[in-house]
């Protein structure tokens, strides 16, 4: 039905359908069968879907759903409302074309904060340094503060709390690939036959992570400071800009890796659902 747009019929599919969005964004055509504008409407909307990657969308028919309908408030149709990490972000009434890819353009980028779930080491801190260095989960993120909420994980030394951070404080643990590049050779600390590890921290002054290497043995080795221009992010890894020279504009931007061109030695990043950078290795941080 609607062209491979799926169609939520009932609470549990659209609840299912907010949290499987997670961070992307997800846009919803409330419509009716008997609604003239919505004929109109709908199969451009679905036609959008194949130019925003970065968006879940889905339909709900007002007369099928009457309690989704009922609770996010629909009283014409067709409706369309954007929704980010589960809260609404955006909607219009009616069948405008050009509003709706606006909207699509202005909120459909990529998922470029961190996932709820997300595993991330804090660094950087000035008013808590004694909680440098520590590791934590994301709970969830709050659009309007741009803050994280981190549940960090009890120590010897530190009791469970969660604290409200900001991404400068947070590096994202994820595997990398271990290599020299043309920015930075690998460090003679790092064991031989090592091509892979988990970072595990961040030394912002250096901008070089700590490393667990994944050892032959199919162990994980001692920490490694490792330089961030030897570790090649995974595709589809959150990151933050930094160290541009030629457009500084973008250091301290969220992005999406999309891919990685070895023969290059460039990342294709998106920034938002319009703009992609190309950089280099050292040009990102998790």
């Amino acid at each position: 039905m609607g062209g491979g747009v799926p169609y939520l019929t009932d609470s549990n599919a659209f609840e299912g359908a907010l949290a499987n969005a997670g961070s992307k964004l997800l846009a919803v055509d409330f419509t009716a069968t008997w609604c003239g504008p919505c004929k109109m409407i709908g199969p451009r909307f679905e036609a959008m879907r194949p130019e925003f990657p970065f968006v879940d969308f889905a339909k709900v028919d007002v007369d099928d759903n009457q309690e989704v309908a009922a609770s996010q408030r629909i009283s014409a149709m067709p409706t369309f409302k954007f929704y980010r990490h589960g809260k609404q972000v955006a909607e219009f009434t009616g069948a405008d074309e050009n509003r709706l890819r606006a909207l699509l353009a202005e909120h459909g980028g990529p998922p470029t904060a961190i996932s709820s779930g997300g595993v991330v080491v804090l660094f950087g801190l000035k008013a808590r340094p004694d909680c440098n260095g520590r590791r934590g989960t994301v709970r969830s993120f709050d659009v309007a503060k741009g803050r994280y909420a981190v549940a960090l994980e009890a120590t010897a030394d530190a009791e469970e709390e969660t604290l409200a951070l900001k991404r400068d404080n947070l590096v994202l643990t994820c595997k990398v690939a271990l290599a020299a590049s043309d920015q930075a050779a690998l460090p003679d600390t790092l064991p031989a036959g090592v091509d892979e590890g988990l970072i595990s921290g961040y030394v912002a002054e250096k901008h070089c992570y700590l490393v667990r290497p994944f050892l032959p043995s199919g162990e994980r080795g001692a920490e490694v400071e490792l330089p961030a221009a030897c570790c090649r992010l995974p595709d589809g890894c959150t990151a933050v800009v930094v160290g541009l020279q030629s457009a500084p504009e973008h250091n301290g931007k969220g992005a999406h890796v999309v891919n990685f061109d070895a023969g290059a030695g460039r990342y294709l990043v998106a920034l938002t659902a319009t703009s992609q950078l190309r950089l280099r290795l050292g040009n990102l941080r998790t």
